[in-house]
C-alpha cells in the first residue's frame, strides 16, 4: 500500500481545503495510505474527511522570530525562520523520518520549500497550484529570491495546475520548469448532491429574482463589495433581486456596513462559514462568481452539478468550467460586466432558461473516476 503526505496550511473551510478532503477520501477508499500534515490547528473540515485519513498538525518552529507575530507577519510572511532555513531543514523538521511514496505540496510557499527540500530520493514529489499566479500573493513565501521558487518547482517530478489558464500564468510568472501539467479538480458529485436536500442553518431573503455567491468573504479575491453595489443599483431602479452571501472572512464587517449603509437589510443574507453551502446553492436562480482572480472556483462546478446556471466574470477557471460561455454566461471582469450581465438575464429570462438546459449537458465533466486515475498516474 502506498504511502502519499500532503502538506498544506490547514483544515479550514474553503475551496482548496474541500478539494484535498475529496481527493484523500477518494485515495484512501482505492486502499492509498493517506497522511494530511497541516501548518495550522483550523481543522473544521477534519470530520469529513475518511477516518482511515491521518490528520497530523506541525506547529512552526520554536524561534525568536516565529514568536513575534508582528515580526513574523509584517517582515517575512511564514516567519523569519522558514525563510532563512534551508529547504531541507524544512524537510527535517516538518517531515523527518518517516517515510512517504509520495510527498505532496498541495499549497504554494512554505509546503512547496519542505518538499522541495526532501531527503526522500525514493519518493514521488509533486506540488499543486490552485491560483492564477499573476493575480495571487504568497508563494514566494518562505523563499528569500523568485530563483528559489523556480528551483523549488523545478525540483518536482510534477507541478499540477488545477487549470490550462493557471498552468498558463504559472509559466508566466514563475516560467516553464519543464514539469508542469493540469488536473481539473475532483468533486464529491453524489455526495454534493446529498447535501443539497438538507435544510440551510440560516434563513434566506429571497426575492423574484435570487443570486447566492459562494466563498471566503476577502472582497480583494472574490469581489464582494461590487457585487452588492451592483445588487444595489439594480434594487434601486425596481428589479426585484436577491443576495445571499454563503462563507465567513476578514471582510464580514465591512460588507455588513455596507449593507446598512445602503438599507439591504431586506434583500441581503449573509450566513457566515457554512460547511455545508448547497442547500443554498440549490435554491438560488443563478451563482454568481465575483472574483478578480481564481485558479478553478469549485462552487462554479458545484452549482453546475445542482443544476443551477451560473454567471461569471472572466477569469481563471470558470471559463474552463463553464466552455467559455458554452454552459454559462461569462462577463467583463468589472462592476460594470456585472450589472450588465445581471441586467441582460433579468430582462430575459429565456436566456436563464437556456443556461438551466445547458449546465446538465457538462456532467460528464466532473467524472471523478477518470480525475483520479489522472493523479495516481502521476504516483
Amino acid at each position: 500500500m502506498k504511502k502519499i503526505l500532503f502538506i498544506l496550511p490547514s483544515l479550514t473551510v474553503g475551496g482548496l481545503e474541500k478539494v484535498q478532503v475529496t481527493l484523500a477520501n477518494k485515495l484512501v477508499q482505492n486502499d492509498y495510505d493517506v497522511t494530511i500534515m497541516t501548518l495550522s490547528p483550523e481543522d473544521d473540515l477534519k470530520d469529513e474527511l475518511d477516518e482511515r485519513v491521518h490528520v497530523k498538525y506541525r506547529p512552526p518552529k520554536s524561534h525568536l522570530g516565529n514568536s513575534l507575530p508582528y515580526i513574523r507577519r509584517k517582515l517575512y510572511d511564514d516567519g523569519m525562520w522558514e525563510r532563512r532555513a534551508s529547504a531541507k531543514q524544512l524537510y527535517t523538521y516538518y517531515v523527518g523520518d518517516e517515510a512517504f511514496d509520495v510527498e505532496i505540496a498541495f499549497f504554494r510557499g512554505t509546503p512547496v520549500k519542505i518538499v522541495s527540500g526532501s531527503t526522500n530520493t525514493r519518493a514521488v514529489h509533486l506540488a499543486w497550484v490552485h491560483n492564477d499566479y499573476k493575480q495571487a500573493f504568497g508563494f514566494k513565501n518562505s523563499f528569500k529570491s523568485m530563483r528559489q521558487v523556480y528551483d523549488a518547482y523545478q525540483n518536482m517530478d510534477r507541478v499540477v495546475c488545477v487549470s490550462v489558464q493557471a498552468q498558463k500564468s504559472f509559466k508566466e510568472v514563475i516560467g516553464d520548469t519543464g514539469n508542469v501539467t493540469t488536473i481539473y479538480n475532483m468533486l464529491p458529485v453524489k455526495a454534493i448532491r446529498l447535501k443539497s436536500e438538507e435544510a440551510p442553518s440560516v434563513k434566506v431573503k429571497k426575492a423574484r429574482f435570487h443570486i447566492v455567491l459562494v466563498g471566503r468573504l476577502v472582497d480583494t479575491a472574490k469581489g464582494q463589495k461590487r457585487l452588492l453595489f451592483v445588487v444595489n443599483r439594480l434594487k434601486n431602479e425596481g428589479k426585484e433581486i436577491s443576495l445571499c452571501f454563503v462563507g465567513g472572512g476578514q471582510d464580514e464587517r465591512e460588507l455588513r456596513e455596507i449593507v446598512r449603509k445602503n438599507k439591504m437589510e431586506n434583500i441581503v443574507t449573509i450566513t457566515g462559514s457554512q460547511l455545508n453551502p448547497y442547500p443554498y446553492i440549490k435554491e438560488a436562480d443563478l451563482l454568481v462568481c465575483a472574483s478578480f482572480f481564481e485558479g478553478y472556483n469549485l462552487t462554479v462546478a458545484e452549482a453546475l452539478i445542482l443544476g443551477v446556471p451560473v454567471l461569471s466574470t472572466d477569469c481563471t477557471g470558470p471559463g474552463e468550467i463553464l466552455d467559455h460561455g458554452k454552459y454559462g454566461m461569462i462577463v467583463e471582469n468589472s462592476e460594470e460586466g456585472l450589472y450588465n450581465g445581471l441586467r441582460q438575464l433579468m430582462d430575459n429570462p429565456e436566456q436563464l432558461r437556456e443556461y438551466q438546459e445547458k449546465v446538465f449537458q457538462r456532467q460528464d465533466f466532473f467524472d471523478e473516476d477518470s480525475i483520479l486515475k489522472q493523479v495516481t498516474d502521476l504516483f
